[in-house]
């Protein structure tokens, strides 16, 4: 029997408003296997407007002390009796916690910029840069007023955050060795898959990846190896259901009831009928079709001439086929509904596609790229 190389990956632990989801892969060969997975799913938290757009105050302490204790206990119990090996894990920062500012700067080595990144920050952050962790993706390089200039994407978080969230951690006896955030772990297992796959004689194309949360939409687009680009949307679905309760004129319990009923149902009458409802409501969804849109354009002025193949709708409200359907319809583009372990495994993945595992899935896989 051939010998097959195997390496242990950290376990990946992605903390969301709403749930807490555990992956743990192996590597083998250039494939991955699964070790183990786990949900939890958490009493949701109240974000405001506020709180999404980064504001120092973020959500309301209460709610977020009780969401980590739950998600703390949970970890506590999946890391002992879940399957998982090893203690090495990777983390995600709660989207409440992450701000993303867009900067436009000269051009300049990336030891420079990276330098010179806190100065440009100064006034524009919800906290002082010298308080912040600090990464960035430059998205590319255009034309203003004559002058070249660099388009540079900012995530930052306040340090205390960081550091508190992995001292929470490590006192389970996990190792965390990294931290990351959604809108660039959701891209991971695409960038594996890439990394892992045929060169492209004419290049690697684009992907746009679409995180529906019920808190969060993020959007951002990897090309090979590298993210490009990444915005969060001041927008979840969480709005839909008062919206379609207003349209029904049902309670918004009945409402939400409804929406699990469509997501979970595979048959084609349900299909139908959810796809029908929103179509009522369109225009609650004209905010997350138009912020998609506008990527799309942005990902043209800057890609000379790179193609888009297609968009890949992930995180827990990408399972609604029908949103995706009616999302997608208003979209000049390919759309899908993703399957991360199958972007990752050569071997038949599970057939549940589990978009909502795409973050989790990605963290484990950051030192694997």
């Amino acid at each position: 029997m051939a010998y097959r190389k195997r390496t242990l990956l950290p376990i990946g632990i992605h903390l969301s408003a709403d749930a807490v989801h555990m992956v743990q892969l192996e590597e083998v060969d250039n494939s991955v296997e699964v070790v183990a997975k786990a949900v939890q799913h958490l009493v949701p938290a109240t974000v405001s407007v506020g709180a999404r757009r980064g504001s120092a105050d973020g959500p309301g302490p209460a709610s977020a002390e009780l969401r980590c204790d739950a998600a703390r206990d949970f970890v506590r119990e999946k890391i002992t009796t879940g399957g998982f090996r090893g203690r090495d894990a990777i983390i995600s920062l709660p989207s409440e916690h992450l701000v993303i500012q867009h900067v436009r700067l000269a051009p300049m080595q990336p030891d420079e910029l990276a330098a010179g990144l806190p100065a440009e920050l100064q006034g524009k952050l919800p906290f002082p840069p010298s308080e912040a962790v600090i990464r960035h993706i430059v998205a590319g390089t255009i034309s203003e007023n004559g002058e070249a200039k660099q388009d540079v994407i900012v995530l930052a978080a306040r340090r205390g955050v960081v550091e508190k969230l992995v001292t929470t951690f490590s006192k389970l006896g996990l190792t965390i060795t990294g931290v990351g955030v959604e809108p660039c772990a959701m891209c991971y297992p695409y960038t594996f898959h890439a990394s892992h796959g045929e060169p492209d004689p004419e290049g690697p194309p684009a992907l746009m990846v679409v995180y529906l949360g019920p808190r969060a939409t993020y959007v951002a687009i990897a090309r090979g190896l590298e993210t490009t680009f990444v915005k969060g949307v001041e927008l979840g679905t969480d709005n839909l259901v008062e919206a379609m309760a207003s349209a029904r004129k049902i309670t918004t319990g009945e409402a939400a009831t409804m929406r699990a009923k469509w997501r979970d149902s595979t048959g084609a009458t349900a299909l139908q009928e959810a796809v029908d409802a929103y179509n009522g409501i369109r225009w609650n969804l004209e905010h997350i079709v138009d912020e998609i849109e506008s990527c799309m354009r942005y990902h043209e002025s800057l890609a000379r001439g790179v193609r888009l193949d297609r968009i890949v709708f992930l995180g827990p409200e990408a399972r609604d086929k029908a949103l995706v359907r009616v999302i997608g319809a208003q979209i000049n583009a390919t759309c899908e509904i993703g399957n991360p372990l199958a972007a990752v495994m050569s071997t038949t993945p599970p057939s549940d596609a589990e978009p909502e595992l795409a973050v989790a899935i990605g963290l484990g896989l950051f030192n694997a790229q």
